[in-house]
């Protein structure tokens, strides 16, 4: 092994050898610790003078050399010369004489060059010839393409990423479509429903649902077993809002206080809305107002619902549909000036949970898929509209002027209206207006909606 700390001479072959000898170069000491990450290169010059850079492989702090028939062409002295370059420092060992000495003539033809190989050293000859700086710079700008090219696969690989992505969730959301995890109807007759619109609440007013008592106050304090305190608030709809809440269970230590067992209520959830409602043929005007629906499935012991506040109750019910009332019609033939009525709520905001309302509650993502008129009042031709909202201040229109219209007044002749699927976000209520061109201002449709349940793992786009 050569030792580049001091000059050396190395006979590397005789006339016409080819990789018939590994000559082998301790490179250690000419990186020194400092340039692990550099590259290393040969440079031979020929005795006949022509420089070109060797084939070499390293490994391990060795350099090996292998000269082809290319290298020992020429007998004579000639010099290699081993660089190392990282970055812009460029490093050069000492200098090596290399001794090819004859051989006979034996008549064989040498070995063609390829042709390549001869291009590819005299072009490496010719860099050879170069400044340092303007091989660096050179070197520099293979770099700095090579970097914008990385760079370009990196945001081809990040954009392919997120296409697979995107192709996952919308694959999902498409099987579950076909194979929903859960698929409801509202209203349906499996659980009981009731409602109860505020119009004034006092400080030691109460709600009783069931074994459980809300009691307004204006300060909590520790109510007993069976009890629930709720702050009143501002105004008598957040109040509304805080007792849907402490009906449902949810924690806030700042306007709810529950006693030991009434957190759920284990009877029914409540979800508050200032639309109009309907609980089957019953109408709930608008206010501040709770909607309530049974936990139990098929319950048929009583079920209490009083209040000592200023309010409006309609006791638990079971109802197979909802009506809503074409209040916007007026008269005129044809229905000429008839418009869309007011928004009717169908499900409340946060009412469309995962396993119903019998377990804890998961609210989700939902579509409206499917309408069923059960009977009418005429025959005029009715349209439909869906609107969604979380606030109900701000109302999205998600489904506009489908069709009713049909001959039936008979609720056994159920005629079903496929809906465009329009997602749901988890959260938002879904709601109703309507209009014909029918001329009474107090004809009516009896509808069912079925709607499909979405993963909470699926995002709301």
């Amino acid at each position: 092994m050569i030792d580049l700390t001091k000059v050396a001479t190395v006979f590397i072959g005789r006339r016409g050898e080819h990789h018939y000898r590994n000559i082998e170069f301790d490179v250690s000491s000419l990186l020194e610790d400092k340039y692990t990450g550099a590259s290393l290169n040969a440079i031979y010059k020929r005795p006949d003078g022509i420089a070109y850079p060797v084939v070499t492989n390293y490994v391990d702090g060795v350099l090996t050399w292998s000269p082809s028939a290319t290298d020992t062409v020429q007998v004579g002295v000639g010099r290699l010369e081993i660089r190392v370059t990282d970055c812009d420092v460029v490093g050069k060992s000492v200098r090596i004489l290399t001794i090819v000495e004859d051989a006979l003539d034996d008549g064989i033809v040498q070995p063609p060059e390829p042709p390549a190989q001869e291009w590819l050293n005299h072009v490496l000859s010719v860099l050879a010839e170069l400044d340092v700086k303007e091989i660096n710079s050179l070197l520099n700008l293979i770099y700095g393409l090579l970097t914008n090219n990385y760079d370009l696969l990196n945001t081809t690989h990040d954009l392919i990423e997120d296409m697979r992505d995107t192709l996952y969730m919308r694959t999902g959301i498409i099987l579950n479509h076909l194979h929903p995890i859960e698929t409801a109807t509202a209203p349906d007759m499996v659980s009981r429903r009731g409602a109860i619109t505020f119009t004034s609440i006092n400080s030691g007013n109460n709600l009783v649902i069931g074994t459980v008592t809300y009691t307004f106050v204006t300060a909590l304090g520790s109510p007993a077993a069976n009890n629930v305190q709720v702050l009143i608030q501002g105004n008598i709809r957040n109040t509304v809002k805080k007792l849907a809440e402490a009906i449902r269970g949810i924690q806030d230590i700042a306007n709810i206080v529950y006693g030991s067992g009434a957190s759920p209520n284990p009877a029914c959830t409540a979800y508050w809305t200032s639309r109009i409602f309907s609980i089957g043929d019953i109408t709930i005007p608008s206010g501040e107002s709770l909607f309530l629906l049974e936990r139990a499935e098929n319950a048929t012991s009583p079920l209490t619902l009083t209040s000592t506040a200023t309010a409006t109750i309609n006791a638990f019910t079971r109802a197979s549909y909802l009506r809503y009332v074409l209040s916007g019609n007026a008269t005129g033939t044809g229905g000429a000036n008839s418009i869309r009525g007011p928004l009717q709520t169908l499900l409340p905001i946060s009412s469309v949970v995962i396993g119903g309302q019998d377990g804890l509650l998961y609210p989700t993502a939902y579509d409206c898929h499917l309408v069923t008129l059960c009977r009418q009042s005429d025959t005029s031709e009715k349209e439909l509209d869906l609107y969604i909202s979380n606030d109900e201040v701000n109302f999205t229109r998600i489904s506009r002027s489908t069709p009713i219209g049909a001959d039936s007044s008979n609720a056994g002749l159920h005629t079903d209206i496929q809906m465009r699927q329009g997602r749901v976000p988890a959260g938002f209520g879904l709601y109703i207006s309507m209009g014909s061109d029918g001329t009474s201002a107090s004809a009516y449709c009896d509808l069912k909606f079925t709607y499909h349940l979405y993963p909470v793992t699926l995002p709301a786009n």
